[in-house]
């Protein structure tokens, strides 16, 4: 008897352990975030009165430093209406109720759900509602909560960080004293590392450098049946002078290049592409033309080789002269957040630069030697052409290589 008593008491032991571990398992709010995890936001505020300087931001990017159980840091840069840049490293701990104004939350709360906050009233915050919709180009499922000052914030449900949120600030008092007197801020998400967004089922990173390949896929063919009917296209030409033929060559490969320059920016963009993805693609057609340029000049056509060479070093210092044009000293910060944040980016930066720069250098070399018909250059910009390509194809591989590590898992974790 007394060895069935001692038995069921163990049972009874051995099942309250199961239950409060499962218990305790259950109620520990889960970290949806890593490092490195990144979401950029704009922020639009209307109504009467304004908001006082320190606080008046119309952009925002927060990025996780380091996550150590329940606790995390966040690093959160803005830009403020007066174009100036500011950051600062906020810490968080969803034990101890610092969510941050419920910028982070736990991940994986569905209506009902609460977590803690510590600095609201009541502390307990409920998931109000939940829905699948598209956010930033994919399906994403979308909680929802709000409060007295929160009329609506929503976040990614799988990570907790916060995509959107509208708050009314109106006849209110802030903890600083500031008056607020009748406030709506919007804010949402722009852009995030944390998913992608898709174009034929391909994140639009991948995407980007399936249209790359492409590109040298589409000019190695065109090329070469250019080539290879170089006799019959000769032919069909005879009844025109061997000037207009090239005027005529001339106007139509400038007309491409520029279409490229111009036509296919835009049209990347209507496509949802970043600007990172977009300049993927046209550097990988600035790069496809000087390799078709090098293969005309191998068959003696010194005339193509010039002119799409000219024509793709012009465009290329055009592209970096208009980015010169419309910068401003406020571009300075977001610089330094986007190229200097790092080691890794910086040495990326500076690689790129000792590249791309002499690549420039000998194309512009190249330009000042070529002449039309002229029975020297061949001679003279062989090393010229020689230095440029490689230089050319150093800073596109440091490029592309740069671009995978920072926008796609092609190459796991770096």
């Amino acid at each position: 008897m007394k060895k069935i008593t001692v038995l069921v008491l163990l049972s009874l032991i051995v099942c309250f352990s199961i239950f409060a571990l499962f218990s305790s398992v259950g109620a520990e709010q889960i970290v949806g975030v890593k490092e490195g995890d990144w979401v950029e936001y704009d922020i639009a505020v209307t109504g009467v009165g304004s908001m006082p300087p320190t606080h008046d931001v119309r952009w925002s990017r927060m990025e996780v430093l380091a996550v150590d159980g329940s606790a995390f840091s966040v690093n959160v840069s803005v830009r403020y209406a007066n174009e100036s840049f500011g950051s600062s490293v906020w810490k968080f701990n969803f034990t101890e109720g610092k969510v941050g104004g419920w910028l982070i939350i736990p991940a994986n709360l569905g209506v009902g759900d609460t977590f803690f906050d510590a600095y609201s009233e009541p502390n307990n915050v409920p998931i109000q509602g939940e829905e699948q919709r598209t956010v930033l180009g994919a399906t994403r499922t979308v909680t929802r909560g709000s409060d007295a000052l929160r009329e609506i914030k929503e976040w990614d449900k799988s990570t907790g960080f916060f995509i959107s949120s509208k708050e009314v600030a109106k006849n209110y008092t802030n903890a600083e004293g500031w008056y607020f007197e009748d406030l709506t801020i919007t804010i949402r998400a722009t852009a995030t590392n944390m998913w992608g967004r898709q174009i034929f089922g391909l994140d639009t990173a991948v995407f980007a450098l399936v249209i790359s390949s492409l590109v040298f896929a589409v000019v190695a063919l065109v090329s070469a049946l250019i080539i290879w009917q170089r006799k019959n296209l000769a032919k069909l030409s005879l009844r025109y002078s061997s000037l207009t033929k090239k005027v005529i060559l001339a106007v139509i490969i400038v007309s491409v290049v520029v279409s490229a320059a111009i036509v296919v920016p835009s049209f990347w963009m209507n496509l949802g592409l970043s600007n990172a993805e977009g300049n993927m693609i046209m550097q990988s057609i600035w790069f496809s033309l000087i390799l078709a340029s090098v293969w005309f000049r191998k068959t003696g056509n010194y005339f193509v080789h010039g002119i799409l060479m000219t024509a793709v070093v012009i465009c290329t210092l055009i592209g970096f002269a208009s980015v010169i044009a419309m910068w401003s000293p406020a571009d300075s910060s977001h610089m330094e957040l986007v190229y200097f944040s790092s080691f890794d980016k910086i040495a990326e930066f500076v690689v790129h630069g000792v590249f791309s720069i002499p690549a420039l250098v000998f194309g512009c070399w190249f330009i000042a030697l070529w002449r039309l018909n002229s029975v020297t250059f061949p001679n003279r910009s062989k090393l010229i052409v020689k230095l440029l390509v490689i230089m050319w194809a150093l800073s596109y591989i440091v490029g592309v290589l740069g671009y995978i590590i920072d926008y796609t898992t092609l190459l796991g974790s770096w």
